[in-house]
């Protein structure tokens, strides 16, 4: 049996010869770059298209080819979610048996074979079918590139690296809207999906002719002969690893606020270019155009603005919640004054970037929690179990339901009068911020005493982060916040650690300074460990995975 000792050097020296940590974030911000341009190409206006009406009898794009209605053409974004929802916790159950690596290719694989089918579909339901396989694709994707990130990313830079993998979520979109529209103009909508699927064979071939990377909590290669072979026991081992992840209150508080917010972005991503569209007479390609580039512009900025500054504060989980809360609650006051008071292009689309810089300000430190409050081997359920919850409960159902009451406002009105009717949907789907806000603010009270899963190391970094900012903030050393630590001997050798998910408790009078804001430096590399609390354990006592520190250290 492998020691501690030797399995971290397992990893270390059993890198496939292409690996830098740098190109593995490349390779996955190119490919969450794709997977997410597909999103913004089903919503764009030149794919999307118009309905057949007595102003234009054929329509265009997908609406007129397949004469949809706004109900239909709002099952189109979210189709491919059924295949998301359903595959995505299956993929993040088989990593703990076979190689992460290889299921991203599988994946990836099913994704490209299906966007092809997209852009040869014959009609509504194939177009649908094809569209929950594209989901199906997503879901290795979905689930297991940001735990590789967080395995491989400097340790004192985790949020900024979250950030820069995460922008890739609204610059795609937005990429998508403008691609959408520009290669239907030329081409066809057709095309749009043809080429997508041409792109992402290249990284494929990548996934299944290179040397699979280790990812925590994974296996490197071959299926493991110890894995769960029967239906009872396979659902066993799910719902256990499911209760594990819902027992820990950060998480759960997040995932809720997650998904008040997604419905949100999710009713903006779909109906976002039609509605401006509408209420500003503009043309469809245009309304693409603009939106797409406000939303690049802010998505780069608000993401990698949020991780700059919670690595600046120290990248604690109570800092992580409190940002996402401030983003939530600054953002909804501008997109209720873009809606409601805005009456010039100018001036909507002035105070509508400006909301979006907010929101997506949240899109790093909500990774971050995800990632961190829960045991490592648990990290691929965690984010499963978030993105079937966001979807599902979230921009799954907003469309269709924005497109309903949308359709009921409008009703039996002159089309001018119809048309500002957007002002009025829009502004009730954004008030969930509110309530999304409002959980995230209460969570960043929790997370002061909740437990940190982070590796020694890294806490060490982030330690060593918050006590500059305390000193800077002070002019000179504060109060030392302290790690609880069963160990007496100072910050934990990683290499003896046992299992990464070892839980670090931050609670009053023990904890991690959370920033500068709050003028409290953190504790240097050599003062962790320094206090011992009889009041929380070191190790989650509900997770047999956690390993203990003080254990692994005698071995």
């Amino acid at each position: 049996m492998n020691t501690p000792r030797q399995t971290t050097e397992h990893m270390v020296d059993n890198k496939p010869s292409w690996f830098t940590p740098l190109r593995l974030l490349l390779i996955f911000c190119v490919t969450n770059l794709m997977v997410y341009l597909d999103r913004g190409v089903i919503a764009s206006n030149g794919v999307n298209g118009s309905p057949r009406s007595t102003q234009l009898p054929e329509g265009s794009g997908i609406q007129g080819d397949f004469a949809l209605n706004n109900v239909q053409d709002g099952f189109l974004a979210t189709a491919f979610l059924v295949g998301l929802l359903i595959a995505s916790p299956i993929f993040s159950e088989l990593c703990k048996h076979h190689s992460a690596f290889r299921l991203i290719g599988y994946g990836m694989g099913t994704w490209t074979l299906a966007t092809f089918g997209c852009g040869i579909s014959l009609g509504f339901w194939s177009l649908i079918l094809c569209r929950m396989f594209v989901g199906v694709g997503e879901a290795s994707f979905v689930a297991l590139a940001a735990p590789f990130i967080d395995d491989y990313a400097p340790a004192a830079q985790k949020a900024s690296w979250f950030a820069t993998f995460y922008l890739c979520i609204p610059v795609g979109f937005a990429a998508g809207y403008i691609y959408g529209g520009l290669v239907a103009a030329a081409l066809g909508w057709r095309a749009a999906f043809l080429i997508e699927a041409a792109v992402m064979v290249p990284f494929v071939v990548f996934c299944f002719m290179s040397k699979p990377l280790h990812l925590t909590g994974s296996r490197e290669q071959g299926p493991d002969p110890a894995a769960p072979k029967s239906l009872k026991e396979i659902t066993a081992e799910f719902a256990s690893d499911a209760r594990k992840v819902a027992s820990h209150s950060v998480w759960l508080h997040m995932c809720s606020a997650y998904i008040l917010y997604t419905a949100v972005l999710g009713v903006y991503a779909f109906w976002g270019p039609k509605a401006g569209k509408l209420m500003y007479d503009m043309a469809g390609e245009s309304a693409d155009l603009v939106f797409g580039g406000v939303t690049v512009i802010t998505g780069v900025f608000g993401s990698l603005g949020g991780g700059l500054l919670l690595d600046k504060l120290g990248s604690t989980l109570a800092n992580a919640n409190l940002i996402c809360g401030l983003s939530n609650l600054v953002g909804l006051v501008f997109v209720l004054l873009s809606f409601l008071v805005a009456r010039s292009f100018a001036v909507f689309i002035a105070l509508f970037a400006i909301g979006e810089l907010a929101l997506f300000m949240m899109q790093a430190p909500v990774g971050a929690i995800g990632m961190w409050s829960v045991p490592a081997a648990l990290r691929p359920l965690a984010i499963s179990m978030v993105t079937v919850s966001i979807h599902l409960l979230g921009d799954v159902p907003s469309p269709p339901l924005v497109g309903a009451l949308q359709t009921a406002l409008e009703a039996r009105k002159p089309p001018e009068s119809a048309n500002q009717q957007w002002r009025v949907s829009m502004s009730i789907i954004s008030l969930l911020l509110l309530f999304s806000g409002l959980v995230f603010l209460r969570s960043s009270i929790l997370a002061r005493q909740a437990a940190d899963y982070r590796k020694p190391d890294e806490l060490a970094a982030v330690s060593a982060v918050a006590e500059q900012q305390g000193a800077k903030h002070k002019g000179g050393r504060g109060r030392s916040g302290k790690f609880h630590n069963s160990s007496q001997s100072g910050a934990p050798d990683l290499e003896h650690s046992g299992n990464s998910s070892a839980s670090f408790a931050s609670g009053s009078g023990r904890r991690l300074s959370i920033g500068a804001s709050m003028g409290v430096s953190g504790v240097g590399v050599s003062g962790i460990g320094d206090q011992m609390s009889d009041k929380q354990p070191l190790l989650d006592p509900q997770d047999p995975d956690s390993g203990s520190v003080s254990d692994a250290a005698a071995q």
